[in-house]
């Protein structure tokens, strides 16, 4: 699918001020703290649209040096400076765009996914901050849909810059157990359980423990101990008296 022409941003840019900074401003361009623009960008692949969206935000992006792969050090032995930080869920962090790149084509073919459609309609910019932020829309489209169906999912990506305008980091958010288990084929399932098995299960334990009166997380956590136990207990209990001859 081809990407369409983003609309221009001077028609699509707003800006908010304080009531403090409303009161003692001098400058328009000082006082802006919040830019909301739209874009409509589509390209296939990560690379692609990591280019494409850092352009959309009038950002530039740092190169990697050939051989960041093979030495993170200077020969001097002084640690090299990497070209961003690439943050997944404050649990996955990559140095370089060069191994985000990598790693997403790689993990793609190992989850199934034969080719990623990335979308974003709009952005958020704080100057003061040098941070902007948008929702990515991606559509995953897999190798085997008789078995493992396609699937969109949606992330929020933060990105920061210094005063050179480059992007130096980069923050992923996402609910990652939700999306592999749409990997595995099985997030309609689930999705299905939760709704109609232990939302009313949820529920039900909800007012019986209100009608106690001993709503507190002392109580709360102790139920957390208590009900397995009792599961156990009754479960040993069943079957040891069923094998008594």
């Amino acid at each position: 699918m081809a990407p369409r022409d983003s609309p221009s941003k001077s028609n699509l840019v707003r800006s908010y001020e304080s009531n403090d900074e409303r009161a003692s401003s001098t400058s328009s361009s000082s006082t802006r703290l919040v830019e909301v623009g739209q874009c409509a960008i589509q390209e296939v692949g990560l690379e692609n649209f990591i280019r494409r969206i850092i352009k959309e935000l009038n950002l530039t992006m740092k190169e990697d040096d050939d051989d960041d792969d093979n030495d993170d050090k200077h020969e001097n032995g002084q640690s090299r400076t990497p070209s961003v930080v690439f943050n997944l869920n404050h649990m996955g962090i990559l140095h370089g765009w060069k191994k985000v790149f990598e790693v997403e084509r790689v993990y793609s073919t190992c989850l199934g996914i034969s080719k990623r459609l990335y979308q974003c309609h709009g952005y958020t910019r704080e100057p003061l901050e040098r941070r902007t932020y948008f929702i990515l829309e991606e559509f995953n489209q897999r190798m085997y849909p008789w078995i493992l169906p396609d699937f969109s999912y949606y992330v929020m990506v933060f990105c920061y810059y210094d005063t050179n305008h480059v992007v130096t980091k980069v923050e992923v958010q996402y609910d990652q157990m939700r999306f592999f288990l749409h990997c595995l084929g099985l997030a309609q399932l689930h999705s299905w359980c939760i709704a109609h098995i232990m939302t009313p299960c949820a529920y039900l334990w909800m007012r019986l423990y209100r009608a106690t009166g001993l709503i507190h997380p002392l109580t709360f956590l102790a139920q957390l101990f208590l009900f397995p136990y009792a599961i156990y207990y009754c479960y040993y209990n069943f079957f040891d008296a069923s094998e008594t001859p």
